[in-house]
């Protein structure tokens, strides 16, 4: 999912702008320009691929942070998950008889030690034969080398769950994938899938825009840009000019950009411009996306 950002104002917009930057800003001390509301987006997009079951959403619903915006077929990672905990379960049922018989082999070397070391008194006191010490010993050995094998079987097969404990993490991740949530509060302005459809991995589902809050983007001369500070104030003013609205500055540019050259004098195509974001609060929604609007900030 990603942001994208509108940031191409309509031609008479710039070009009133401009007029307004270069030809008033230093009579008034009155920083000005024209631009279009604009709003943060997110495109959702599918992560998996699989048939969409069912919808949760429709375009103009509100949505939290986390809702469920479509139920896509799982079926088949529900096999593979299924498949995946029981051989968990069938390493573990391994696991506790092997670690059985570690104990068993532990006690056979023991009592094989014993009997090895009674050997060899034996042996070094002239009572016992050298064949009875070589099958004491030969025991021995294999005692100690029949609970070393069953130890390193017990490593093994704990290996092998924590693999198995791995894939199923990978599963039960991959499962949520199928239920896609709004990365975003906001509100669904575009769907593109409809139920019964087979989506690939990368393919949008809706886009969610965040309409409670909404901004524009304006260009300021050097001079008046210079004045402007973050967190600064701004009157912003719709088209029809029946009502104003409060917006912040929370963005300036960190350098300068020349003017379009399709709405510019051959003098002025040399100025250079800066771009400020303001952000206006919308809670009653009364500006839309793409509506123009002309704003003004009152420069120290």
């Amino acid at each position: 999912m990603r942001y994208l950002w509108r940031m191409a104002p309509a031609t008479w917009l710039v070009a009133g702008s401009l007029l307004l930057v270069f030809g008033c800003a230093d009579e008034d001390r009155t920083g000005a320009g024209s631009g279009l509301i604009e709003t943060d987006e997110a495109i959702v997009s599918a992560e998996v691929s699989g048939r969409v079951l069912e919808r949760h959403f429709r375009v103009g619903d509100d949505l939290a942070v986390g809702d469920t915006l479509a139920t896509i077929d799982n079926s088949r990672l529900v096999l593979r998950l299924e498949a995946a905990k029981a051989g968990r379960d069938a390493a573990k049922a391994n696991l506790r008889t092997t670690k059985v018989q570690v104990a068993q082999a532990e006690e056979t070397e023991r009592f094989a030690r014993i009997e090895f070391e009674r050997a060899k008194r034996l042996l070094e006191s002239g009572t016992t034969t050298q064949r009875l010490f070589d099958q004491a010993e030969h025991s021995y050995h294999t005692a100690v080398n029949a609970r070393k094998s069953a130890e390193a079987q017990v490593v093994a097969i704990e290996a092998e769950i924590r693999r198995i404990s791995a894939e199923i993490n990978t599963l039960e991740r991959e499962l949520r994938d199928y239920t896609p949530v709004a990365p975003i509060a906001g509100t669904i302005t575009d769907d593109y899938v409809e139920t019964g459809e087979l989506l690939a991995p990368g393919r949008p589902i809706v886009r969610i825009a965040q309409l409670d809050t909404v901004w524009v983007k304006v260009y300021l001369s050097t001079g008046d840009f210079a004045r402007v500070k973050l967190g600064q104030s701004a009157t912003v003013d719709t088209e029809s000019g029946d009502r104003t609205f409060q917006g912040t500055v929370i963005r300036t540019s960190d350098e300068a950009e020349f003017t379009p050259k399709n709405v510019q004098t051959e003098e002025s195509r040399a100025d250079l411009v800066y771009a400020v974001k303001v952000s206006i609060p919308n809670p009653d929604r009364t500006l839309k996306v793409g509506m123009p609007v002309y704003v003004t900030m009152d420069l120290p």
